[in-house]
């Protein structure tokens, strides 16, 4: 069995943090069970030992860690709200356990933690920065607003994309704090969302909320250098969607991008060592805003999470050789499911 984790809204009935169990005998999710209830727990991460989770009690916002039990149960090990300028969208561990990175869309803002490695516990918020960039021409982009912050391969920097600025922001980083080190610049009004590197280090998939594309970029030492970029829905598509999350298949052969309002996921066929995309397939996710996906570690099947509609997780199979994927379970649910981890 494979177990995985989902993060929630809490809004409407969504309990924060989802444990399901994938059965890949047969291609099914055996259960989907609270984890924990914990509120605005839109986006999870996890090592080997600890689970950290966006959080927010009334006004004070932060972050969740919890102890993984060997049956996939969480235990709460503390909470660290320090902040009142908002609940964050995502969250990412430093590669060597030792810090924890949020960004938080609504105000444009970053922070970083400090974690102890042992215990699991986050010690304390280091730094919170707020976003001052130009922004974009399209009407979401009143101001920036920060929407992944994470390692870059080579561990020199963290970097962070604004969707409201159109840009990638690279930042030093230690127990002092951020500085920032480079900017890469896109499109009026891409709005640029999220990361997916190469495994090789040299190449990584930059997805555009707005403009519903996906950039190839050549990355360098905390700069990304635009190669080409391709549609993620069909151009005779005219009806509104917004593009979401972004995979590479665990043997870096396909890149899976999904799209809410067309509700598909689109499938690329990675070429050239990374450096260039070929549409495979687009392929309807079987719900509404597929916000958060992602791949089992034996690259069989992917699973699919719904914020919208009736919430369904859904199971896909993958042909491993050419990356399109097969529907093989639809029964199960998680209310308000936003972020897929295994």
């Amino acid at each position: 069995m494979t177990m995985g984790y989902i993060g929630s809204y809490t809004k409407k009935g969504g309990k924060g943090i989802y444990h399901f169990d994938l059965n890949e005998q047969e291609g099914r999710i055996n259960f989907v069970e609270t984890g924990y209830e914990l509120e605005a727990s839109t986006y999870v991460a996890h090592n080997d030992k600890f689970l950290y989770g966006i959080t927010k009690e009334g006004e004070q916002c932060g972050v969740a860690s919890f102890k993984i039990e060997a049956d996939g149960q969480l235990t709460l090990i503390n909470k660290c709200l320090p902040s009142t300028t908002g609940t964050g969208c995502y969250v990412a561990i430093s590669h060597d356990n030792q810090y924890l990175f949020e960004a938080v869309y609504g105000a444009g803002i970053i922070r970083l933690y400090k974690l102890n490695v042992t215990t699991g516990e986050v010690e304390r918020l280091i730094e919170e920065l707020a976003h001052d960039f130009p922004t974009g021409s399209h009407e979401r982009q009143d101001q920036p607003h920060a929407h992944y912050l994470n390692q870059t391969p080579d561990g020199k920097y963290v970097v962070a994309t604004d969707l409201g600025a159109d840009r990638i922001v690279a930042y030093q980083f230690d127990e002092n704090g951020f500085k920032e080190y480079a900017q890469s610049n896109f499109k009026d009004a891409d709005g640029t969302r999220h990361i997916e590197f190469h495994g090789n280090g040299k190449y990584a998939y930059v997805v555009h909320e707005l403009s519903n594309e996906v950039s190839v970029t050549a990355y360098h030492d905390g700069h990304f250098k635009e190669l080409a970029r391709y549609q993620t829905i069909p151009q005779d598509f005219t009806d509104a969607t917004k593009l979401a999350a972004v995979r590479l298949s665990r043997d870096q052969q396909f890149l899976y991008v999904s799209n809410r309002g067309h509700n598909s996921i689109a499938i690329y066929k990675v070429l050239e060592d990374g450096s260039k995309l070929e549409l495979v397939a687009i392929t309807t996710t079987g719900d509404d805003f597929p916000r958060d996906f992602n791949i089992t570690p034996s690259n069989k099947y992917l699973v699919c999470a719904h914020e919208q509609g009736q919430s369904k997780v859904t199971v896909f199979e993958r042909n491993e050789q050419t990356g399109e994927l097969t529907l093989t379970d639809d029964h199960s649910q998680a209310l308000e499911g936003v972020c897929v981890i295994f």
